[in-house]
């Protein structure tokens, strides 16, 4: 069956070799909030992450036309984290304990970045990659 409010992305490196994938949730949202649900980087520390993020911000916000882009992230990801608040976005909240791992319990971050903030970012001199 064809999920049509989800989109699934191979990212490639500039070789087109495959270096991840991306899943944004939310597609038809009738509020234009849109998660970013899943990126995956198996080539880490050359700066994949960060440009990828990009360019699914230029994607979501210029083509999708959404509002609202948005994640969740573990607590103690902390180089995950640094990427986020890197291009844009901002803590909104926190999940306590909402996932259970073996025998303890994990916190979420959310995250998120508005339109008009990545279109101020991009307008400031900051570029969207």
């Amino acid at each position: 069956m064809l999920n049509t409010d989800c989109i699934h992305m191979i990212l490639e490196n500039r070789n087109k070799q495959p270096i991840g994938f991306v899943i944004l949730f939310g597609i038809e949202n009738r509020h234009g909030n849109i998660e970013l649900m899943r990126i995956v980087i198996t080539d880490k520390g050359k700066g994949y992450g960060k440009e990828a993020i990009g360019l699914i911000q230029e994607f979501v916000f210029s083509q999708l036309k959404a509002h609202h882009l948005w994640l969740d992230v573990k607590d103690h990801n902390l180089r995950a984290i640094h990427v986020y608040e890197s291009t844009g976005f901002q803590v909104e909240g926190k999940l306590r304990e909402c996932i259970r791992t073996d025998d303890r319990y994990e916190s979420l971050i959310i995250m998120g970045i508005l339109e008009r903030e990545y279109v101020s970012k991009f307008k400031e001199g900051g570029t969207s990659t």
